[in-house]
């Protein structure tokens, strides 16, 4: 019997949740709809999170938690037992639990994601998830499983490609083949984009990107074309398309986002934190993307 790729492997035990911050903004609705979708591509249960804390009063000697129990945990347990309620009825065959966490919405949301294959939070609390909330961020920086930034798309019609920067590190090599895997499941193209960094948007223009010819990009296009080869192998039928772009890294994916599926991108974290803090391009993107956007790690 043929051996399986070990990043075949990887997705094969990761048996963990897929799990859904929801905060009850005007976006969750649109972030539990997308996280029911991808826990069915999965084949994964659900674990719905929101995370609720006491108010604080303020007096001349300090904050202080009001005496007066206010109900909020059974106010938080109502609201996911109302979501469970939608999400089964949307998609009878997804298990669905819930966990009301008491606490900041960081490491709350962090804590209960231990263990998960996914963690799903929406950008913002906007109604299309526009720009990206301090929560948002840093939950995506700091977080030790995959995390998906929602946002809604622009507009109704066939799915995007999925979009993922190339530049030759291990990091983007790993993020290339999660991205692999997100197209396969949605039956989508793989965009693969390499952008050669020159002198950044000159004359403050921010233009799209401009393509560069095979014979002009020369040796990136060529290793970015052995690598849609190995991904074309190892996911027969996904279509794979290079772009080699004049660009800086940031610039090209976030144009690239527009009309897309999803961006993802890759963490490179320093030292001790290797693997777990975002570098400056992914931070770029999750900020100014148009579409969601998956930050894997090695092992999604």
């Amino acid at each position: 019997m043929r051996s399986r790729p070990l990043e075949q492997e990887a997705v094969m035990v990761a048996d963990g949740p897929v799990v859904i911050a929801l905060d009850g903004g005007p976006h969750s609705a649109h972030t539990l709809r997308w996280g029911l979708q991808e826990a069915e591509r999965r084949g994964a249960d659900v674990l719905l999170v929101h995370a609720w804390q006491e108010p604080y009063e303020v007096s001349p000697l300090g904050w202080y938690a009001p005496f007066i129990p206010l109900g909020l945990d059974r106010d938080a347990q109502a609201y996911l037992d109302a979501q469970r309620e939608r999400a089964t009825a949307a998609h009878p065959g997804l298990r669905v639990d819930t966990r009301a966490v008491q606490g900041a919405a960081v490491p709350a949301i962090l804590a209960a994601a231990e263990g998960a294959q996914l963690l799903v939070i929406g950008a913002s609390g906007r109604a299309d998830g526009s720009r990206l909330s301090s929560v948002a961020g840093h939950v995506a920086a700091h977080a030790p499983v995959p995390v998906a930034v929602v946002r809604q798309a622009a507009a109704d019609g066939p799915a995007g490609p999925v979009v993922v920067g190339v530049d030759g590190s291990a990091t983007s090599l790993a993020a290339a083949r999660t991205a692999a895997r997100a197209a396969s499941s949605r039956e989508v193209p793989l965009v693969l984009v390499h952008a050669r960094p020159t002198v950044e948007d000159p004359y403050g223009t921010h233009d799209a990107p401009v393509p560069l010819p095979p014979d002009e990009a020369g040796a990136a296009h060529h290793a970015a074309s052995r690598l849609a080869q190995d991904l074309r192998e190892e996911h027969p039928g996904l279509q794979v398309d290079v772009e080699v772009v004049e660009d800086s890294p940031a610039h090209a994916l976030a144009a690239r986002s527009v009309g897309s599926d999803l961006v993802v991108v890759g963490c490179r974290g320093l030292g001790a934190f290797r693997g777990m803090l975002l570098g400056s391009v992914s931070h770029d993107v999750l900020r100014t993307a148009a579409s969601s956007v998956l930050v894997g790690r090695a092992e999604a």
